[in-house]
């Protein structure tokens, strides 16, 4: 007896199905696309520079055939193929026979190839235009798309990363081809499942309940072993199969728990299926994490609506993080190392949770691996978004089988903390005439509106995951919670009154009133790395902000194809800064504005984490972590995994420990209620501090006034031997500000927390004065000083801003922070990974428009 695995990943070749006579090329990479092969071959220009993006749009309405040969094998038993992902709408054939058709990119396939097998033999694939069939489906359907936000409306008729369609941040791409591995299997038995669901307690003690299901025999031993993070076997069974299952529940008293990042350890448990003598040769294994993972929604004290928290093994945990969305608009090119490297540049910004959006694909292992392993929390969309689905029979089955499918997958990572049905298709529901009415919860009602779609996010899906992953939370949708969806006190909000919204779009300056129970978008868009820009559009004249190709990399929605992105992007830098008009400056300046806009939403909203009964906002992800492609996004590092200016300043904010101030202007007295001129205002300050440490602190704290043009302190209170209180944000401060002290238009206020035993600063945060474009700073003397890979840095007047960069060379070192508010008397340390004592490069806001 005997299993045999083989990765047919040689001799595959491609060609376009309409030009039969034309010969075969192979391929650049297996898996592959067609658009990477193409280019490997110089057929197209590469769709990521220029504006080469609408020369390739022809690829997407064509077929194409992959094929490759392979020998029979020689091991015994049953054969099979598996392919792990086929993307999207494939014919399959093996030496000339049909065996396969598929429609769905998300599911893999398994097919008996028993009677086909041949001494060589070929494997042909053909690849049909998704967008072709799409189209078809969408011609013949009985009811048309009441809405559909970025894309092409087919798109909702085919299950294919929608994405490809194109998007507000990316480009319309419709590639297809075999984009994960594909097998031949050979077997006499084979493990043709492992399923491990481990439930924790409220006492945190575990059962770990494993099922080993066996193809091709239906007796014999199989060995169900659960290993400890350590190595050592924990517990072990050997379990006689009954119809080629075995079973067993595991029971653990006091087991070693995971944890975010944060918040304790990732230990990894390892559950093994072993053949026992005859079976010998069968072997499975999983690695899992043991948590219990609770979403609170209770009652807010003094407030309307409930919290909406995670708590992980009985601890509050406030989630902070970004959205993430495919790392390439080309998913064979992404490895193991890209996965975490941009896990790592999560961590590294001080990122508990990384949401995956519903427009992208079900990841590759490798990236569950390194959140699992980093403790990186997974709020995980169901691959759904962003328009009115048909809930025809055909479309629910395939809903169906591809949520088990992949929900069973993935079942076993404790870094996925929750389900959810949908990105923001109820919040379209609600604004639309669909009939959504949220109250009415008979699902034979749903089908008759015009979004039937419902029955897919709040009855289909929430009764599989109560079957495949109890021990998970089910969300219907993102935003979901109240009437309207998108209601700031229940559930998750998506804030985008600043920047989107045209009968709004907010100063940034608003975001303190913007926040939500859990804000899981929002966010401001910015120009990438100069290098990027340079490296991506090749001709030197079109090298600027305003250009035609800078455009092509824009893909924000707008009344004309031309001015969405770049009138946005202007009018936040022109109402805050000023700024010059190079490429160069235009990054900084857009990239300041995006640093500073958001910084000040997590500093806010992590203000109102206030302990048990009040919390009033409990997670903070913006949009976006990442980019597919070169291009001008929300993200906060580009496609090159090279971070903006916005990755240092949310990283400060989202320190486990943080300060922060605000100051607002306060009418006391008025002379009557005719008056415009005679009415006393004054100045209140109020300051916090936030620790997301499980453990309390003390620290002394010391806030002071300087005069924005000098430095000088006009003002300042201290506070020795404060307590900071553990996992929560408390008040610190609450004054008015001395008459003498003119602290709305010329002012800075620093605040900071002082180690009281070594007298270091251990949190720091400045308000400026607003907007930046009023002021008019000195230019100060900046001292700098290298040694090896540590930066001190301090100023003898106010700086806003400062990032140190290396030029010519900036990707091979890794800053610990950068963009820095510099004021005197205050020298800050930087560690700068790579630097090796090489010269430092300055450009700050009082330049960077010179």
């Amino acid at each position: 007896m005997a299993s045999h695995s083989t990765r047919l990943k040689s001799n595959w070749v491609f060609k376009k199905a309409s030009e039969p006579d034309t010969a075969f090329l192979p391929v650049a990479q297996f898996p592959t696309n067609i658009h990477l092969d193409l280019l490997h071959h110089g057929q197209i220009p590469d769709p990521f520079k220029d504006a080469n993006e609408a020369a390739v749009q022809w690829i997407g309405e064509e077929a194409w055939v992959y094929r490759t040969t392979f020998p029979k094998p020689t091991t015994a038993g049953q054969s099979q193929l598996f392919f792990e992902g086929l993307d999207t709408f494939a014919t399959v054939k093996l030496n000339g026979a049909e065996i396969l058709k598929t429609d769905n990119m998300f599911i893999p396939y398994r097919v008996s190839v028993e009677g086909h097998l041949q001494s060589h033999n070929t494997l042909d694939i053909r690849f049909d235009s998704a967008w072709r069939i799409g189209k078809q489906l969408e011609k013949d359907a009985e009811d048309k798309p009441l809405f559909c936000h970025n894309g092409d409306s087919s798109r909702l008729q085919v299950r294919k990363a929608q994405y490809h369609y194109g998007w507000d941040w990316g480009p319309t791409l419709l590639t297809c081809g075999p984009w994960r591995p594909v097998y031949l299997e050979t077997f006499t038995a084979r493990i043709s499942a492992l399923t491990v669901k481990s439930v924790v307690d409220t006492s945190l003690s575990a059962t770990v309940d494993v099922t080993a299901q066996v193809e091709g025999v239906s007796a014999g031993t199989i060995r169900l072993s659960l290993v400890c993070p350590d190595g050592n076997t924990a517990t072990s069974k050997d379990v006689s199969l009954t119809n080629g299952t075995a079973h067993v529940k595991f029971t653990i008293a006091k087991p070693v728990l995971w944890y975010p990042v944060g918040n304790g350890a990732q230990p990894l448990y390892t559950v093994q299926a072993t053949g026992v003598a005859e079976l010998a040769f069968l072997n499975s294994s999983k690695r899992i994490g043991l948590r219990r993972v609770e979403i609170v929604q209770n009652p807010i004290k003094g407030q309307s609506g409930t919290s909406f928290f995670f708590k992980i093994n009985n601890v509050p945990i406030f989630s902070r993080g970004a959205d993430w969305i495919p790392a390439d608009s080309f998913l064979p090119r992404i490895d193991a190392a890209r996965y975490r490297a941009w896990v790592e540049f999560a961590v590294k910004g001080n990122h508990n949770m990384i949401r995956i959006w519903g427009g992208g694909i079900y990841e590759d292992p490798a990236f569950y691996e390194a959140c699992d392993e980093l403790g990186v929390m997974i709020w995980h969309d169901i691959m759904l978004g962003c328009g009115a689905y048909p809930a025809t029979d055909y479309f629910l089955q395939q809903i169906k089988v591809e949520a088990v499918t992949n929900l069973q997958a993935l079942d076993h990572h404790p870094s996925i903390v929750l389900w959810c049905g949908n990105n923001e298709d109820h919040m379209f529901a609600d604004r639309y005439p669909s009939g959504y009415d949220a109250d009415d919860m008979d699902p034979q009602n749903w089908l008759k509106t015009r979004w039937p779609a419902r029955i897919i996010y709040d009855k289909i899906l929430p009764e599989i995951c109560a079957e495949h992953t109890p021990q998970t939370p089910y969300h219907p949708g993102s935003p979901w919670g109240g009437k309207p969806s998108n209601d700031p006190t229940i559930g998750d909000i998506h804030s985008w009154s600043v920047w989107m919204k045209a009968l709004e779009m907010y100063p940034y300056q608003y975001y303190p009133q913007l926040s939500g129970r859990f804000v899981s978008e929002f966010g401001l868009k910015s120009y990438p790395a100069l290098q990027t820009l340079l490296s991506t559009i090749t001709n030197p004249a079109e090298q600027h902000p305003q250009s035609r190709t800078m455009d092509a990399h824009g893909k924000s929605a707008s009344k004309t194809p031309w001015a969405g992105d770049f009138r946005n992007i202007a009018m936040y830098m022109f109402e805050n800064l000023r700024h010059g008009y190079s490429l160069a400056q235009y990054v900084y300046a857009s990239q300041l504005v995006q640093a500073e806009g958001m910084s000040l939403a997590y500093v806010s909203w992590r203000r109102l984490w206030r302990g048990e009964g009040r919390e009033e906002c409990a997670g903070v992800l913006c949009w976006q972590l990442n980019d597919c492609w070169p291009c001008v996004s929300w993200s906060l590092g580009d496609y090159y995994l090279r971070p903006k200016l916005s990755f240092y300043t949310i990283k400060r904010a989202m320190a486990t420990l943080a300060v922060g101030v605000a100051r607002s202007e306060i009418e006391t007295k008025r002379q009557d209620d005719l008056t415009r001129v005679h009415i006393d205002k004054e100045i209140r300050l109020q300051g916090w501090m936030s620790s997301f440490s499980t453990s309390a602190a003390v620290v002394d704290v010391l806030v002071q006034a300087l005069d924005v043009t000098s430095g000088k302190v006009v003002w300042e209170t201290r506070q020795n031997a404060v307590a900071v209180m553990p996992n929560v944000s408390t008040e610190m401060l609450d004054i008015v500000f001395p008459t003498s002290v003119k602290a709305e238009r010329s002012t800075i206020v620093a605040a900071r927390l002082i180690d009281p035993a070594t007298g270091t600063t251990v949190a720091r945060y400045m308000d400026w004065p607003q907007p930046l474009r009023h002021l008019t700073l000195a230019k100060p003397i900046i001292s700098l000083s290298v040694d090896g890979d540590t930066v001190r840095v301090s100023a003898d007047q106010p700086v806003k801003a400062l990032q140190l960069s290396v030029h010519g060379d900036e990707d091979s070192v890794e800053w610990s922070d950068n963009c820095v508010d510099l004021i005197p008397g205050d020298e800050q340390i930087i560690v700068a990974k790579g630097l090796s004592g090489r010269k430092v490069s300055l450009l700050h806001y009082g330049i960077a428009a010179d």
